[in-house]
């Protein structure tokens, strides 16, 4: 009863400083071998509040969108495979992306590759944001808007 006691106290520490999905909850408690009780620790965590698919669904798209650069298309599917989010979830998350944020990570991707491989063709460029996420599209708007800068002579 002791041990079941700490797991429970440590899911919840570890639930407390962000938000997690309940498939993510039962890898952790996997890696603690207490996944014997996972279902069990994981009804008290919603119904305590540490756990909301919702919530969860909301953090992860807003941030895979604007710090890791990925496109809707890509969030949308780790959201459904990776954590088993409802649907219903996944298209709340995803209707709070703006197209602003969705074109911005779009051109900081293009930006990014370009860095890296500058002689690269459009296409491929294209390529690497189809498989970042983003629609045909919104890919090919931005890399059109990335124009290279002109180098400008001193004299």
């Amino acid at each position: 009863m002791e041990g079941k006691k700490d797991v429970s106290s440590k899911i919840r520490h570890w639930c407390a400083r962000a938000e997690r999905s309940k498939a993510l909850v039962r890898r952790k408690l996997r890696t603690w071998g207490a996944l014997d009780q996972a279902e069990e620790v994981i009804a008290t965590l919603v119904e305590e509040g540490y756990l909301d698919e919702a919530r969860f669904a909301e953090a992860y798209a807003l941030d895979h969108v604007r710090l890791k650069g990925w496109g809707p298309i890509k969030v949308a599917s780790g959201l459904r495979y990776e954590h088993s989010i409802a649907d219903a979830d996944v298209e709340r998350a995803l209707a709070l992306l703006s197209e602003e944020d969705i074109r911005a990570a779009a051109a900081a991707a293009v930006v990014k590759r370009r860095r890296r491989h500058p002689e690269e063709p459009t296409n491929a460029t294209v390529s690497d944001l189809l498989r970042r996420g983003f629609t045909v599209d919104v890919a090919k708007a931005a890399v059109a808007a990335d124009v290279p800068p002109k180098f400008e002579s001193p004299w």
